[in-house]
């Protein structure tokens, strides 16, 4: 079956488009009810300014923003990194290129004709960078990117590289770029939909509350009055609970993006060992294995389920691999 590897990351975009849809319609409702209640006395104005300006326009700004960012992944890296690109139809000009940057473009060609995609990913050369590493971008497959550093060009040999775009293009081929990025706009999604409005609330207003209802259950409970004072300590507890639910909730999302990105990797490496070889596949991973990683000075966390390799520490205990948006390289 064509990209069969590509099934498990289908559910995850369908998941997240609807997420998308939801929060435009949950923007635009808002809207409208809160300009509605602009016309219904000065209490309804304050409550519909809220729903404007906490709920409606915060909404709507996000997902037009996340769109915006999802289809403008290709130039926005190529813009914001310093990456030359090779353009395929002038590899025949005469020093435009050096051997090395036409093998690679004809090579990254070849996989993508193997692996049967419509359209070869644009290849680019991250420029000034002597850590080893590649990683591909992009909203579809028939508009991505794959990248390569110029240290993993001088520290690894051909077959080896070979192997790497093979994984990266493997990424491609198996909608990872596309999942990635919707999964890593989940969170902001999720803190400005549901959390900003309700902290706003609890914050600015439901700490007073809190505050009383903390010196009323001791009074209370200096009086003997444990049921008043018992019930009042349960509603402190709910207040501390809904402050703490962002907290959780980027927890909960943190883990999943660092599982997603953890999964697909095994998926990208037998891409790679199945269009180039076993052997390339692993010695490229133990090559990278040997040599230092200095992380990347911009954008730390958001290249992190990007790189092909990342910083790992050997540490120890049950759920350290929680922390980390790769598998060991002996896994």
């Amino acid at each position: 079956m064509k990209f069969k590897n590509a099934r498990g990351n289908l559910a995850v975009i369908a998941i997240m488009a609807l997420f998308c849809f939801a929060v435009l319609m949950y923007g635009l409702c808002a809207s409208y009810y809160g300009l509605l209640l602009f016309q219904q006395g000065a209490f309804n104005f304050i409550i519909g300014l809220f729903f404007l300006a906490c709920i409606g326009l915060p909404s709507l700004y996000w997902f037009i923003s996340t769109t915006y960012r999802y289809f403008s992944a290709v130039p926005t890296y190529i813009s914001q990194r310093n990456i030359r690109i090779i353009n395929p139809f002038l590899l025949d000009e005469k020093a435009l290129y050096s051997d090395i940057e036409q093998w690679l473009c004809a090579t990254v060609r070849d996989i993508a004709i193997a692996e049967n995609m419509s359209k070869a990913p644009v290849v680019g050369i991250e420029l000034c960078d002597d850590n080893p590493n590649a990683y591909a971008v992009g909203a579809t497959r028939s508009y991505s990117m794959v990248v390569v550093t110029t240290g993993l060009i001088k520290q690894l040999n051909r077959e080896e590289v070979a192997a790497v775009m093979a994984h990266e293009i493997g990424h491609i081929a198996n909608l990872d770029t596309m999942a990635k990025t919707l999964l890593s706009a989940a969170w902001g999604g999720v803190m400005m939909i549901l959390f900003a409005p309700m902290l706003l609330v609890v914050w600015y207003l439901g700490r007073f509350a809190a505050l009383l209802m903390l010196i009323a259950g001791v009074i209370y409970g200096l009086l003997g009055n444990w049921q008043h004072a018992t019930a009042l300590f349960v509603g402190v507890l709910i207040w501390l609970i809904l402050m703490l639910l962002p907290l959780i909730a980027q927890g909960l999302v943190t883990l999943l993006t660092f599982w997603h990105s953890r999964w697909r990797e095994y998926h990208a490496d037998a891409v790679a060992a199945r269009l180039t070889s076993v052997d390339a596949m692993v010695s490229a991973l133990a090559t990278l294995d040997k040599l230092p990683f200095q992380p990347p000075k911009k954008n730390r966390e958001e290249m992190s389920t990007l790189w092909i390799r990342v910083s790992m520490k050997e540490t120890t205990g049950v759920f350290h691999w929680l922390k980390n948006t790769h598998p060991p390289i002996h896994k």
